[in-house]
């Protein structure tokens, strides 16, 4: 997409103003040349016969027809149901020709046109065909130009958007037609419809109510038989395999991700391909030879849809919002942080424009959407030395509503881990600020020194006044199984006592190892460390030794959480990728001699490997402190684990944020100096001993 804002009807969204278009994904030459048609039979009109079972139907390809079960079916074990006979034809009344019509004779989603029908007058409402594994791909499945669609919605007053009529429950399916991704027989989640739900959405101009609840299975999965057959797959695997903290959330009180986040999904389409795509992403990752193609087709279609919602002008919803934020949520994951800022400002505009301060408090999708904003408001805030979005008062008020249900709530531990949280939250926001005013020149460095100090002694005080409960000896991990000993290859112990603590209070340790990690990241924006790296503040004592032996500890900190994370078999799923921008800032921190540097290296490959990928001015600039400008490529001698799905991942992030750059250079500029102080766990010394570049 070209880098100009986009023209009116759009400028009132921020996200179109300074900010390009989001830039699609699009086919490889090598993807749009994959399959190519025989010669000789591109021009040939191809016949689509009605006769096929419903199986081959539903997946558009090819039946041959065998009865009872056609090879497909056979071949991929899928149940194999053929259309009814058609009934004898009732006598024709000459005087009643329009009453013999009747709702069995309507035109429903599979019925047909006629034999001589043409494939293409579906390929704008069916899904790509969905091959076995000894099937060739046709040239269709490659193809990123077209997303999947619904199936078109009966016309009927009674229908909802997503085909289903309300009020009623879903039909029939075949339990064979959604197998589980691991290859076990599928989940009686998918296969049992549940009662339809009472509930009618939130009604128009409160935008803030809770979300309507939606039927579920008796297994308490959200019913989405009604949907394809792949959307239910991985819905299936997002609901089984995604948690918060895929998300960068230590907590989740409400269980927003699981249920409320689906059920809004089920009725904003927009906000479902982005769920799908994010789903389809993290199953890819996890697969060796995965292929990323289905979540480049839904992550377009997510985009497609919501840009014409925004074309037409309809009111903000939370569909909108929370379409907005998984987008922005993806784009982290492929270390795209550029093109997420366009997403973060469309966000803002959406955002204040449904809730306040006060009544985001009041819902759990409210106090979410400025959970989920907030944390991409901060953080790019901070690294970029810029003015949070939020006023200071959206996170206040979030601590006190925290901290009046701990107190109505003694024994409910969430309550005070999503206090905890809150508060953070706003000490990060007064760091934020403070660096922006000191980057604009907005205080002497006499007035920058003692604001940071202040907060340096707030951010203990944050550390020191958690709520006993949080540390609980009963919850503490005292011993992994199987009593292992640390590998010579490690720098910490990640299986010493007291490191990890078991839900409910697994989030105290991923807390923690925030604070260490922003102990670290504000004693490098320090006076001392400007002084270090030649900027303001040179009449100030640089850093001194001891200094550093305490930044150490941090770091060392930091490195022994995330590897007991790492290692301990009942990790919760995701809960790596919260501390992955700990581990960045432990590495600027830490000796530079080939132990540690190899420690690094393997904790990115790893990260990478499960899908957060590293920003390339994050590569560049540790490949720079190491002194080893290969690792700007890859983290492992030899491309150890270099996949070509990452590859190709590597390379798609990588374009994305070289045409997005071009229009952000000023943010740009402030993150780099952000970085260039970020090499005080080393003296000039130690730099040039280990061959790193000196600031």
């Amino acid at each position: 997409m070209g880098a100009a804002p986009m023209p009116s009807p759009y400028q009132n969204l921020g996200y179109f103003t300074g900010f390009p278009e989001p830039i699609m994904f699009n086919a490889t030459k090598a993807q749009r040349t994959r399959r190519k048609s025989a010669p000789g039979l591109d021009h040939i009109k191809h016949r689509r016969t009605r006769s096929g079972c419903y199986t081959c139907r539903s997946r558009r390809v090819k039946c041959d027809e065998t009865h009872p079960i056609c090879e497909r079916c056979r071949k991929g074990k899928r149940d194999c149901v053929y259309p009814e006979p058609p009934a004898p034809k009732a006598p024709k009344s000459n005087d009643s020709k329009e009453s013999s019509v009747g709702p069995s004779q309507q035109a429903s989603p599979t019925s047909s046109r006629g034999d001589d029908d043409d494939d293409e007058t579906e390929k704008d409402t069916g899904l790509d065909p969905i091959m076995d594994e000894d099937e060739d791909e046709p040239q269709s499945a490659t193809s990123t130009t077209s997303a999947p669609n619904f199936p078109p919605p009966r016309r009927s007053s009674t229908t909802s958007s997503f085909g289903r009529p309300r009020g009623m429950a879903p039909g029939p399916r075949q339990g064979s037609e959604t197998p589980s991704f691991d290859g076990k027989s599928s989940s009686p989640g998918l296969s049992v419809g549940g009662a339809p739900s009472s509930h009618t959405p939130a009604a128009a101009g409160v935008p803030y109510q809770d979300m309507p609840t939606i039927a579920t299975t008796p297994t308490g999965r959200p019913d989405w038989t009604f949907l394809p057959h792949e959307l239910q797959c991985y819905l299936g695997y997002f609901y089984d395999n995604i948690t918060h903290y895929h998300y960068g959330m230590v907590h989740d009180a409400d269980d927003f991700f699981r249920s409320m986040l689906l059920g809004l999904a089920m009725r904003h389409e927009a906000l479902l391909y982005a769920v799908v795509g994010f789903a389809a992403y993290h199953h890819a990752m996890k697969n060796p030879n995965g292929r990323i193609h289905e979540f480049l087709q839904y992550y377009s279609r997510s985009v497609t849809l919501l840009l014409d919602c925004l074309k037409k002008k309809e009111k903000y919803s939370l569909g909108t919002l929370f379409t907005i934020l998984q987008l922005a949520t993806i784009e982290e994951f492929l270390g795209d942080w550029i093109n997420l800022m366009g997403h973060q400002k469309a966000a803002l505009e959406v955002l204040t424009n449904l809730f306040t301060p006060q009544t985001a408090i009041q819902t759990p999708a409210g106090r979410m959407a400025v959970i989920w904003y907030g944390r991409f408001d901060l953080f790019t805030s901070v690294m970029g030395s810029l003015k949070p979005s939020l006023p200071r008062d959206w996170y206040s008020a979030q601590i006190e509503y925290f901290d009046s249900r701990a107190a109505a709530e003694p024994h409910n531990v969430g309550w005070k881990i999503e206090s905890c949280a809150a508060g953070l939250r706003v000490v990060s926001m007064d760091m934020a600020l403070l660096y922006a005013r000191n980057a604009k020149r907005e205080m002497s460095e006499e007035e920058y020194a003692a604001e940071h100090a202040r907060l340096g002694a707030l951010w203990d005080e944050w550390k020191n006044s958690w709520d006993p409960a949080l540390t609980d000896p009963a919850y503490r991990v005292d011993e992994f199984p199987g009593r292992p000993t640390p590998s010579p290859e490690d720098i910490v112990n990640p299986f010493a006592p007291g490191v990890l603590y078991r839900p409910p209070l697994f989030a105290t340790p991923l807390l923690a190892c925030e604070y260490h990690s922003i102990v670290l990241l504000h004693a490098s924006q320090s006076p001392a460390a400007a002084a270090l790296g030649g900027g303001c503040g040179k009449g100030h004592q640089a850093i001194t030794d001891e200094d550093r032996a305490r930044l150490r500890e941090h770091a060392y900190a930091v490195c022994q959480i995330s590897e007991a994370v790492e290692l301990w078999p009942h990790s919760p799923p995701g809960s790596l990728f919260i501390l992955q921008s700990c581990l960045a800032l432990a590495t600027l921190s830490l000796p530079r001699d080939q132990k540690h540097c190899m420690w690094f290296r393997r904790k990115f490959a790893m990260l990478e490997s499960i899908g957060y990928i590293t920003p390339v001015a994050t590569r560049t600039r540790i490949a720079e402190l190491l002194g080893d400008q290969s690792l700007a490529r890859w983290w492992l001698p030899n491309d150890e684990g270099f996949t070509p799905l990452l590859q190709n991942i590597r390379a798609i992030a990588d374009e994305r944020n070289a045409v997005a750059a071009a229009t952000q250079q000023e943010s740009l500029r402030q993150i780099r100096r952000v970085f260039s102080r970020m090499n005080l766990g080393q003296d000039r010394g130690e730099d040039a001993a280990s061959g790193a570049t000196p600031e």
